[in-house]
Formats: structure tokens, sequence, C-alpha cells
């Protein structure tokens, strides 16, 4: 094969005898040149082969993908005995080629104007997965800048994709001081470099977006305890009460709470759901029980509480965001309980196996700012069951698609009759579990119960009222 004429002129240097730093490669091509006419073909092969030893070695130690970049465009100026080689990629928008790495390129030639792809048919075809030659970047129509070109003593262009799984993501670039041509051996050569380069390219994204999707796992788990942080820490004592609540999310964050709020010797207790999941619901999930906690201090009248709460969320929420909530408070000395339902699912009241859904209210939270809420009143007795839950309890599903639905919320909440509320809540997610087995529960669900002491003495006169 005859070498360009750059090529010819550059000779083997050895080190004299009694020096170190050959390399075993090094040695092998020397001894092979002495004793083989082809020597300077062989020597170039071995080089070729050196060069993607080199960069397949920095590929597999992951090194930064900068100093890999820098080493590719080198190497390959060096190996293929070039003036110049530069890596472009394509920005995000597929629009324009980044110079990401250069090998002797001065400053004003990389600044001399952008390379759009729409605009130069020499990237674009190598984009397409064509190797391109130019023989003479002063005369060839195709060239963009061919001034600039001259100025820079750039004759010569061998360009090849990177490309990884059929989609390229930039070109390598090689550049002569002369006219020359490239036999087939360098073209494979180049190709060679390009694609261990699209490979550096992807996995050093892959390993970006690995890292990243890691910090958000952090932020959601700091979020989720943030949340955490928000529900209650410990269950009320406040006899002849026995109250417990639970909380199974189905992600990270979620948008079910549940609150008590401490009223002057009263109780106030709160279960809301808020639409979606994620971020999004657990910001606004955040927003309602703020909100509700402020005016609850303040207003004595339940339904009063809600219409603030509403006012509030419909001017801070989206059309398709809305909370559907459930807010009453209990009496300890005269066992009465004053409540609001806001699109809320029905609390159970289990009394003597009779159930008592509480469903007054209004609409929804969220959505009409001029709703007006009622508020329901009910004197409870003792051995009363109040179970209060959000809709991930009815709508948790087995693999046949069948919602549990409330017919079996309401034989679990019987079948706990003489259990404690912390009983009561085990028992009633334990049916949830056996009936949808192994199949995942994609809603958040919470659970509070309350018992009422049998024990509990009822104020004289005081039976079952609704108003």
């Amino acid at each position: 094969m005859t070498l360009p004429e750059d090529s010819r002129s550059r000779q083997p240097v050895r080190p004299a005898d009694g020096e170190a730093g050959a390399s075993p490669t090094e040695s092998v091509a020397g001894v092979v040149e002495d004793l083989s006419p082809t020597a300077v073909e062989l020597r170039q092969k071995v080089e070729q082969l050196n060069t993607l030893f080199q960069l397949s070695t920095l590929l597999a130690a992951q090194h930064d993908t900068q100093r890999l970049l820098d080493t590719a465009a080198r190497r390959a100026a060096e190996v293929m005995q070039v003036k110049s080689a530069s890596i472009r990629l394509l920005s995000e928008d597929g629009t324009e080629l980044l110079t990401e790495a250069v090998y002797n390129l001065s400053e004003q030639y990389l600044n001399k104007g952008p390379i759009l792809v729409e605009r130069s048919v020499l990237y674009s075809r190598t984009l397409d997965g064509q190797v391109i030659y130019v023989r003479d970047m002063a005369t060839d129509p195709r060239v963009l800048y061919p001034q600039d070109a001259q100025r820079e003593g750039l004759v010569s262009i061998l360009s090849a994709p990177m490309i990884f799984q059929s989609c390229s993501v930039g070109v390598i670039r090689l550049y002569t001081g002369q006219e020359r041509h490239f036999s087939e051996s360098e073209v494979d050569l180049l190709t060679a470099i390009a694609q261990l380069m699209a490979t550096a390219i992807a996995n050093a994204r892959l390993s970006a977006e690995q890292i990243e999707h890691q910090q958000t796992l952090r932020q959601l788990k700091m979020a989720a305890a943030v949340q955490r942080r928000m529900l209650p820490a410990s269950m009320p004592k406040m006899p002849p009460f026995d109250i417990f609540a639970r909380f199974d999310p189905s992600y990270e964050l979620s948008g079910d709470f549940y609150d008590f709020i401490h009223l002057k010797g009263h109780l106030g207790i709160a279960v809301g759901d808020v639409v979606g999941k994620g971020i999004a619901a657990s910001l606004l999930m955040a927003s309602v029980r703020s909100a509700l906690r402020a005016y609850a201090q303040d207003l004595y009248d339940l339904d009063e509480v809600i219409s603030r709460v509403n006012v509030a969320m419909t001017r801070e929420t989206l059309d398709n965001e809305f909370v559907t909530l459930f807010y009453g408070v209990v009496d300890p000395a005269t066992l009465r309980m004053t409540y609001c339902n806001a699109g809320h699912e029905p609390p159970l009241l289990l009394r003597r196996e009779k159930i008592i859904r509480l469903e007054e209210g209004g609409m929804i939270v969220g959505v009409d700012e001029s709703q007006a809420y009622e508020k329901g009143v009910i004197d409870l007795e003792p051995a009363d069951k109040l179970l209060i839950y959000t809709d991930g309890l009815t709508e948790a599903r087995h693999f046949g698609g069948e919602f549990f639905g409330r017919q079996r919320i309401d034989a679990a909440l019987r079948d706990s009759v003489g259990k404690s509320a912390s009983d009561t809540v085990s028992h009633v997610f334990w049916e949830m579990r056996r009936f949808i087995g192994l199949n995942r529960n994609l809603d958040d669900t919470t659970i509070v119960a309350l018992n009422v002491d049998p024990a509990a003495t009822m104020p004289s006169g005081q039976g079952e009222t609704a108003t």
C-alpha cells in the first residue's frame, strides 16, 4: 500500500541502546520493521490496534467522558498522521453540532460560526451513517466555511458518524494539512474509534441519568420524611374514646392525610384525600391540612370551617385539582359528634349491628368557590365503632379487577366488634390485603377508627340526632 505523502515523512523513533521507556507494543513493532519489507505498514497496524486498546481501556475504566473524548481526538490524529481532529455532538434538540473535543485547532477556527445540521450537507450525511471524504475544503461547495479552513491550513477531511443503537450522537472528523486520500484500513480505524466514542457517550449519559435519578430518590425520601412528620406523632388519649389511625401510601409521597386537632377539651378528626399522586398531591395535601388547622382554631361552626378551606383551595388549585375531606369534632363529655363530609367516602358508624353512613356536608373541596356546606350532628353511644377511610380502601382490587368495595368494608367492621381501635384498623387492612392477594394497591389508603368505651356514661335524654 502506498502511504500518503505526509505519512511517509514520519520515521519511527526508538530508544537508543540501554534506554528505558519502550512499550511492549513499540518493541514488537521495532522487531517487525527490521525483519519485513512491509514493516512500516505493520507498524502502522500496531499503532492502530494500540490506539483502540488505549481507548477501550479508558472506556472500561469509566474515566470521565471529557478525558476520553480528548484522548480520542488526539490519538486519532496521531495514529492517522493528520494535522487536526474534532469531535462534535448533537445538541439536545438535534439541530446543531457542538464541539466537545479538538486536537490542534485554533480558537479562531472553532468560533467561526455554528454548525447547523440542516445547513450542512456534509454533517447531515455523516449523521445519516455515511463516512464522508472531502479532497479539498477550499473548492468543495459542501463546506460551510471554506475561507476559515484555508486560514487554518486545512485541506482534506475524513468524517465518521458516532452511532449508538442506530441513533447518531455526533461526528468525529480528521483534517489534513495537504491533499490526501485515506486507505480502507484508515477508514475502518476511524469508524471503530467513532463507535467506541458513541458507546462512551451513551454510557456517560446513562450514568448521568442514574445519578440524577438517585438524587431525585433522595429528595423524594426527604420530602416523604417531612410529610410523615406532618402526621400526628401519637394517637390522642381522650377517654371514653379509643382512637387509632394508620396511613399506607402507595408511593413515597402521598395525597392522603389524617389529623387530630385539640380544641379546648374537644377533638377534631380530619381525613382527606387529594386527587392524584406524587409531589403535586403531597404539596396540595400540606396546603389543605394547614388551611384546615388555621380555620379550625378560630371558627366554631364546622360548615364554616370547610367553606373557608374550600374558598382557599379553589383560589390556589388548578381545574383538575380537588380534595375530598371529612372533618368531625367529638365531645368526650356529651359523646356528641359534629361533622361535615365534603365529598369524602362516608364514614361508617357501627351501632348494634346497624351501620350508619355519615354523609352530611357538600361537594368536594377546591372546585366551586361558592359551594355551601352543611354540618351533621350525631350522638354517639357506648360501644359504638366509627371507621373513617379513604377510597384507597374501597378501590383496592385483586388480579381479576374486582374492587374490595363497601360491602366488604362493612363486613370487616362488623367482624371487629369487641376489638380495640388499633386491632380494628389492623383487621380491616388485613381483610383488604387478603382480598387483593399479591396485587399491589395503586392508591394511598388511610383508616381512622374510633371506639366508644362500652362502660361510658351517656348523658340523660340524649340519643341519635342528625341536623
